[in-house]
């Protein structure tokens, strides 16, 4: 499967949410981040467009009956 797009972290903060979550929600966000790097098509249900916010996305994390949301933007196309 080819890479479609490159999931980049702005400074730390990323980084920092993923170290404080357990195991098993950090292997969910990295199951996530894989399918928007390699999917042409994201269902909504992974990376949702925030509405009247042009340019600004969520990425939708949800394992059991919690939910995380990131925030995220494409830079280029």
């Amino acid at each position: 499967m080819e890479r479609i797009r490159t999931v980049i972290a702005y400074k730390d903060y990323f980084k920092d949410f993923l170290l404080k979550q357990p195991k098993k929600v950090q292997n969910k966000i990295f199951k996530i981040i894989e399918i928007i790097e390699f999917q042409q098509r994201i269902p909504e249900k992974y990376l949702k467009h925030i509405e009247e916010q042009k340019g600004l996305y969520e990425a939708r994390i949800s394992l059991g009956s919690d939910i995380w949301r990131v925030f995220c933007f494409f830079d280029r196309g």
